[in-house]
């Protein structure tokens, strides 16, 4: 049985060791409770970070507060969710008392530019894991890069690809599903 302590020191260990927020703590979580503990399946996981993507709020916390609750109600939501939090908070804290003058020196502006640089690299690696079994045919091969292509374009928002392309997508599925009558709406 998975202990409340467990599912606090898992989310406080991911919550400390990953840098970029609550995207680049997916791959890390997914690696952790999939491959790692096998405490949720891949099939799990995808919902929860759908739903977690689309409520309000920080998605990290609301995955926090999903997954914690499939492990173990209450109890494990509020320790997943103190887990998740508090290493940001306390990291918030501790710069704010004692590192903030010393980010206009050369040495902390060149950790903070590695910084970023790792967190693109999660952020490709997530992207990466979370779309591979998601993509299954040719068609959502070239709509994925055709989505990356129209998102890389200056001045352009994201949010226009990810419609568009999503769109797209939806029409060209509709259109392959022979089971569907002519007055079925999709």
């Amino acid at each position: 049985m998975i202990t409340i302590s467990q599912i606090f020191i898992t989310y406080f260990r991911v919550g400390a060791l990953t840098l970029g927020g609550g995207l680049a703590m997916i791959s890390v979580l997914r690696h952790e409770l999939i491959a790692k503990r096998g405490w949720i399946g891949e099939d799990d996981f995808s919902h929860e970070l759908a739903m977690a993507t689309t409520l309000p709020g920080a998605m990290v916390v609301n995955f926090s507060l999903f997954s914690g609750y499939r492990l173990r109600g209450v109890p494990g939501a509020a320790a997943a969710f103190l887990g998740a939090v508090l290493p940001s908070f306390i990291s918030i804290v501790l710069i704010a008392i004692f590192l903030f003058p010393f980010f206009t020196r050369p040495l902390a502006a060149a950790f903070l530019r590695g910084a970023s640089a790792t967190v693109a690299g999660l952020l490709a690696h997530t992207a990466f894991t979370m779309c591979k079994p998601m993509i299954t045919r040719a068609s959502h091969i070239t709509a994925a890069i055709i989505a990356a292509l129209i998102a890389m374009i200056p001045n352009v928002n994201p949010i226009f690809a990810l419609i568009l392309v999503s769109a797209a997508v939806y029409r060209m599925s509709a259109n392959q599903n022979p089971a569907r009558g002519r007055n079925d709406k999709p």
